[in-house]
């Protein structure tokens, strides 16, 4: 059932002047909705505004440092990271440097990139594969 109101009807409506909901006076009706108001407490006319519906309720944040810790089980990074210790099968992960020769499928430790495999050779540069995908380093 729509509400209709005439004019001269009291009503508490939002006022921008104001600042917050004040009593104020129906002025004009269109199709028994009201057009314009005059506020009981600074006397502004202006357009009728139907009031804002409350929001919904919002779920709890999660902190992040709950997030932390690491990959979430089941996601790519946590994927590759269980092939690489799986294909590793053992093999020690040398630190990079730039003046070590790095063949075909050796293991590095990037400071930067993390664990990651050679995958191939090419002059004095070699791609290697890390879990933020195929990077290219140089070697000697």
């Amino acid at each position: 059932m729509q509400k209709t109101y005439y004019a001269g009807q009291d009503v508490d409506a939002p006022c921008g002047r104001c600042g917050g909901e004040t009593r104020h006076q129906v002025l004009t009706v269109t199709n028994g909705v009201p057009d314009r108001l005059i506020c009981g407490n600074c006397r502004s006319v202006h357009k009728f505004r139907v009031a804002k519906p409350e929001p919904l309720p919002r779920a709890p944040r999660i902190p992040a440092a709950a997030k932390a810790g690491g990959p979430r089980p089941g996601s790519l990074v946590s994927q590759f990271q269980q092939v690489l210790t799986q294909e590793q099968g053992g093999a020690k992960a040398r630190p990079y440097r730039v003046s070590e020769p790095w063949p075909e499928g050796a293991w590095m430790d990037h400071p930067s990139f993390g664990l990651g495999r050679v995958q191939r050779k090419m002059g004095k540069k070699v791609d290697v594969l890390f879990k933020d995908g195929l990077k290219t380093l140089v070697s000697a």
